[in-house]
């Protein structure tokens, strides 16, 4: 047998190696695959490098399929900057489009490039997009960082639903609109002392590299970088948001032939295999986003297979049509012939969704964020508009601006 396959990995005392012979010594969570350090993957970048001839890095912001993310210094124009570095194998750059947008009437609730330029590494060669420092994102442990999280959450909502309506007036879909591509905005972050903004954030905490042959590969960095929590910078934070990440973004009249979110944020129609791509995608995944933001919790909590979603969304927002039912092959496996549920289990419904509030031990009190029944009325009725399994049907997003859940104070 290969050797390979037939080593037991529960004698090591670190993960499985990479295909480079490469693992992460101590810290092995919050911080990227080391996997993706490889041609055409991700570039290696430490602490104190200069991107560009001017940005400095001193703490990591992130990162997702599309590359990294770090907080830098600007040496040429004082203050602080995030620096996107994108994948080697990632040739195209949405983000870089948003730029005739600038100054545009509701530009400010989008993240616009305010510069880019390109790396050459042993992974290849890597866009860079720089953009403003963001906080935390709006979902989902937001509401404990805020005095009046109803209000300060309803105003969130709708400049959420703003930025979309601006995209979607300007010929584009996001692609991938769910809150953790909305993050707060902050302000005043460029008076801070470089020493005082990385005592707020925490010291970078660094998972060092190893080889198992004792040289690391060129295409590895000596370490990663733990992601920093900007939610520490709460007296820096702003009751208004900005919606990022546009590598899903597309022209309304070009849509591609999938989407890259996650299942519990795609339509019906997609889940039934359909070609279906488009605007509505956007609207449905507006309705779960609005909902998350204000209840700090995602509606299809935990479920991504696409049977057991569908079945929820037919628990949530009543019967189908027919052809939804036809397409659907599993349908039986949860509902009789008259659409009731069958598999037991607590009643569970849009309107039971709202009605829980989340409650958590905070120094020793119970903090409780609550919905009230007013509010909840109005939220299912807004809800159940843009939760249409007809995707025309579906609200736009001026429709759902002026709904009167937004009015509420």
């Amino acid at each position: 047998m290969d050797d390979d396959l037939s080593f037991d990995y529960s004698e090591l005392d670190h993960a499985p190696p990479t295909a480079q012979g490469t693992y992460l010594e101590g810290i092995n969570e919050g911080v990227e695959r080391l996997d993706d350090y490889q041609s055409g993957g991700y570039h290696p970048l430490h602490l104190g490098d200069v991107l560009a001839g001017r940005y400095r890095v001193i703490h990591k912001l992130g990162h997702g399929g599309f590359g990294t993310v770090w907080l830098c210094r600007d040496t040429q124009d004082p203050g602080y900057v995030a620096v996107k570095v994108i994948a080697g194998d990632v040739e195209t750059v949405p983000d870089l489009a948003l730029t005739r947008f600038q100054g545009a009437p509701g530009a400010e609730l989008i993240a616009i490039p305010r510069d880019h330029f390109s790396v050459t590494g042993p992974n290849g060669t890597h866009q860079c997009i720089v953009l403003p420092v963001l906080g935390p994102c709006v979902s989902p442990d937001l509401w404990l960082k805020l005095k009046d999280p109803g209000l300060v959450l309803r105003r969130m909502a709708y400049q959420a639903a703003q930025a979309l309506g601006f995209l979607h007036r300007h010929g584009l879909c996001h692609g991938d609109f769910r809150p953790s591509n909305i993050l707060v905005k902050l302000k005043n972050l460029n008076q801070l002392p470089e020493d005082r903004l990385l005592e707020l954030l925490g010291p970078p905490l660094k998972a060092h590299v190893r080889s198992q042959s004792g040289d690391l590969p060129a295409s590895s960095p000596q370490y990663l970088v733990c992601q920093a929590d900007t939610s520490r910078l709460g007296e820096y934070m702003t009751d208004d948001i900005c919606v990022i990440d546009f590598g899903e973004s597309f022209p309304i009249a070009s849509p591609p032939p999938d989407l890259g979110m996650p299942e519990n944020y795609l339509p019906p129609e997609v889940l039934l295999g359909e070609n279906a791509v488009g605007l509505p995608c956007d609207l449905w995944a507006l309705g779960c986003t609005l909902f998350e933001i204000r209840e700090q919790l995602p509606l299809f909590y935990m479920i991504t297979d696409p049977d057991e979603l569908l079945a929820e969304f037919v628990r949530f927002f009543g019967k189908p049509p027919r052809s939804f039912r036809d397409k659907w092959e599993a349908w039986g496996d949860f509902f009789d012939e008259q659409g009731r549920w069958i598999q037991g289990g607590e009643d569970w419904s849009l309107e039971v969704a709202l009605s829980k509030p989340i409650e958590v031990i905070e120094n020793g009190r119970v903090k409780a964020l609550i919905t009230s029944a007013e509010e909840q009325k109005l939220m299912a009725d807004l809800l159940y508009k843009l939760f249409q399994y007809e995707p025309d049907k579906r609200w736009s997003v001026e429709d759902v601006l002026a709904h009167d859940w937004f009015k509420m104070r």
